[in-house]
């Protein structure tokens, strides 16, 4: 049953094995990893089948990759930029953009009835679940080849990103403090999404609901619910 759902979007195992190594430039030899990584939860609910486990491994994988470049490329900044630069690079935003242009989302196996408002995070997450694939098949020289001269050379613009202010909340107090007004960030919800703890945030401002953030951890759920505020009053966000 799996392999006929899987043909629908790769007809062949060499099909599935030359897209992989146009993307990533390894020649893969664990297919059945990389079939895994486009079979989403929503349709395939073993975590044998589905690629949740693969996407937190490839979560950590790419951490580290990332902060060895950023230490590297940035020898004499603090531990607070690189920090800073790292979230912008593998935060949600960045991370679906790089799947958008890798065309992951295309070849994704997923119910797109049951996603609704997640799925814009799924390009994202199937990134990150590639790059688990490729540790386990390909080891972490390989994947870390891939992510520096296929990712952070190409797909990624870091200077951009080192320029970019994505402090979304302190532009937020900045704002509240020109203009003489109180905010609050209330949770509203918190529940479990894919095995971990998910956050729904809402941003009051004297005492009125204005935007909504949602994330995996109470710090992104603010930032998100501060810049949809940021552009709901026509602030700008990107601020150089």
């Amino acid at each position: 049953m799996i392999r006929k759902i899987y043909n629908t979007f790769f007809s062949t195992e060499k099909q599935l094995a030359s897209y992989i190594r146009s993307i990533t430039g390894i020649t893969p030899t664990n297919l059945k990893l990389y079939k895994q990584v486009f079979q989403h939860r929503s349709k395939f609910n073993e975590p044998k089948e589905n690629n949740e486990r693969l996407e937190l491994l490839g979560d950590s994988i790419l951490g580290a990759i990332v902060c060895e470049f950023i230490f590297k490329k940035y020898p004499y900044k603090e531990e607070g930029f690189m920090t800073e630069l790292r979230s912008k690079i593998v935060n949600r935003k960045s991370l679906n953009i790089v799947g958008t242009k890798l065309g992951l989302i295309e070849k994704l196996n997923f119910n797109r009835r049951s996603m609704n408002d997640v799925s814009k995070d799924l390009a994202g997450n199937t990134f990150e679940a590639l790059v688990g694939a490729v540790y386990l098949d390909a080891g972490f020289e390989a994947t870390r080849t891939f992510i520096l001269r296929r990712v952070l050379k190409n797909l990624i613009d870091v200077e951009e990103l080192e320029q970019t202010n994505t402090d979304y909340k302190s532009q937020m107090f900045h704002y509240i403090q020109r203009e003489g007004k109180s905010i609050d960030f209330k949770v509203v919800e918190e529940r479990n999404k894919n095995r971990r703890a998910y956050f729904v945030i809402d941003l009051e401002v004297d005492g009125t609901i204005l935007a909504r953030g949602e994330g995996f951890s109470k710090k992104v759920a603010e930032q998100n619910a501060a810049m949809n505020a940021l552009s709901i009053l026509g602030e700008n966000t990107n601020t150089k």
